[in-house]
């Protein structure tokens, strides 16, 4: 499994050199060829125990429904714009994310699939299977749950690049990681990632802005925080308390 990460990134450096790729295919194939690469190492990784892969990564059906998958997809949309409505608080300049915006603003319809295939399934995918399926589950019987999620997040924002994009990607790593740990299952986290990503994909080409206006930013702000919230409680309300209450094994307790 190890052996097909070197050659992702030269089928991908080739296609990049021989092919006159837009910008926008560019950057959706570097994203793809950086999912496929974290893919095959959570794969490669999860091989070497003793656990089958499916099982070690989280791959089953879980226990969310998918009415509470469904809710807690929409919840990171909320969150995600709240992040965005803090971005544009703080002024501070993001690389990263002006990088995707000047590659995929304005960008028509017609030429959406390839950069939502890769975006928002392929990144959705690689990134979870990894941070959630390998990382977090591999951390949580060592550390415990609350700091594998946290850790997990720390890791999959600093894996943005700069700082401003890795503090709002942190930020949904942990609305991920609360998710995967809720279903025991990353099948939840990756449906909310590529549904956040391709909305986060329609909103760039459509060109659409936060709202301007120091009231207008704030509601944008609440709206999408209570979204989030409302969410989060809507899938986790009805789960067993033990999932959340990890008491040491054999405790009298």
């Amino acid at each position: 499994i190890a052996s097909g990460v070197p050659l992702v990134v030269v089928v991908s450096n080739f296609v990049l050199v021989r092919f006159s790729l837009s910008r926008a295919d560019g950057v959706a194939l570097d994203a793809l060829s950086t999912a496929a690469t974290l893919a095959l190492l959570a794969m490669a990784a999860a091989a070497l125990g003793r656990e089958p892969i499916a099982r070690r990564l989280g791959l089953g059906a879980g226990r969310l429904s998918p009415i509470r998958v469904a809710i807690g997809a929409l919840g990171i949309i909320g969150l995600s714009h709240a992040a965005e409505t803090l971005l544009y608080w703080s002024g501070a300049p993001s690389p990263g994310l002006a990088r995707l915006d000047e590659a995929l603003a304005g960008l028509p319809p017609s030429r959406l699939g390839f950069p939502l295939l890769a975006l928002a399934i392929g990144a959705a995918c690689g990134e979870e299977l990894f941070f959630r399926g390998f990382l977090q589950r591999g951390l949580a019987p060592v550390l415990g749950r609350s700091a594998a999620i946290g850790l997990a997040a720390v890791a999959f924002g600093a894996a943005h690049g700069d700082l401003v994009h890795a503090a709002a990607a942190a930020l949904l790593g942990l609305y991920l990681g609360v998710l995967a740990d809720a279903g025991d299952s990353i099948r939840a986290a990756i449906v909310a990632h590529a549904a956040n990503n391709a909305a986060a994909l329609f909103g760039v080409s459509a060109e659409l802005r936060i709202p301007q206006g120091p009231l207008a930013t704030t509601l944008s702000f609440v709206a999408g925080m209570t979204l989030a919230c409302v969410a989060l409680w809507a899938v986790l309300r009805s789960l067993p308390a033990e999932r959340f209450l990890q008491l040491p094994p054999g405790s009298a307790d």
